[in-house]
């Protein structure tokens, strides 16, 4: 299903990106997101091509250095995504993140952010196929009310098998922790495309802390996780996997799941 073109959607999208890459070279958020435990492809959607996502975490066993409760264990974390293809290598998407902790019934309302992602030439064009990610976030009930994420696409096929390496860089823009700085985090993946419906692969999550001061060894956020992406035909796919953290500040064991539908 395409829907035509907005023409002032481009222009917003493009200011929203500049104006990210602004910010990074003039002063990025305070954690590891596991809300959005996803590694972005160089692959964006199609001109006027809609997709619909759900991500959901579930925490098995939570940090080390933390007691039950706040070490999050038995934590739900869900987020819905719309994103619309505005040209043939730019899209722009918006989300909702909710939480749900062990033993309650509601659903508390975490953030809504908002992203643009472009990619540059053709696949296979340049040596390794780029793209640039932007995101804006706005926390509820937090101390801090907006930040900024900047994303570097970096994707590279040998045969079978695909790298991507999103280096992340991440601020907050307005709140407590404003003047902290950039925090380092990356995401990446090894994936083996089997056959067209089955892709195994492993992702790597991470969070080192601010560029001016990186956290020591046991502060610093990094997850290994095993997942296989199914797609089911029909524009509908799936992905599913653990997590393992690396670290005692890291979430010991989440399960994962993507549920994705192109049109």
């Amino acid at each position: 299903m395409k829907f035509n073109n907005i023409k002032s959607i481009p222009w917003l999208a493009s200011r929203m990106l500049l104006g990210g890459t602004a910010l990074l070279l003039s002063h990025a958020a305070h954690a590891l997101n596991y809300f959005e435990l996803e590694v972005y492809p160089y692959k964006t959607a199609a001109q006027g091509e809609v997709e619909l996502e759900n991500f959901t975490a579930y925490t098995l066993r939570g940090s080390q250095d933390m007691p039950v409760p706040d070490n999050n264990k038995g934590l739900t974390r869900t987020s819905f995504e719309a994103s619309y293809g505005i040209t043939e290598k730019t899209e722009i998407a918006g989300y909702v993140d909710y939480s749900r902790a062990r033993g309650q019934n509601d659903w508390d309302f975490k953030a809504s952010r908002w992203h643009a992602r472009t990619r540059f030439a053709e696949k296979g064009e340049l040596p390794v196929d780029l793209g640039l990610y932007a995101e804006v976030e706005f926390p509820r009930n937090d101390d801090n009310d907006a930040e900024l994420e900047l994303r570097g696409i970096i994707e590279k096929d040998f045969g079978k098998w695909t790298l991507d390496v999103n280096p992340i860089f991440e601020k907050v823009l307005k709140g407590a922790e404003e003047d902290i700085g950039w925090e380092l985090q990356y995401a990446a993946s090894v994936i083996y495309r089997f056959d067209e419906r089955w892709h195994p692969r492993l992702d790597f999550f991470g969070d080192f802390g601010t560029l001016r001061d990186f956290e020591g060894r046991d502060e610093q956020k990094h997850l290994i996780s095993p997942a296989v992406d199914i797609m089911f035909g029909h524009g509908l796919s799936a992905s599913l996997g653990v997590a393992f953290g690396q670290t005692q500040a890291s979430e010991q064991q989440l399960v994962r799941a993507r549920v994705e539908w192109e049109f």
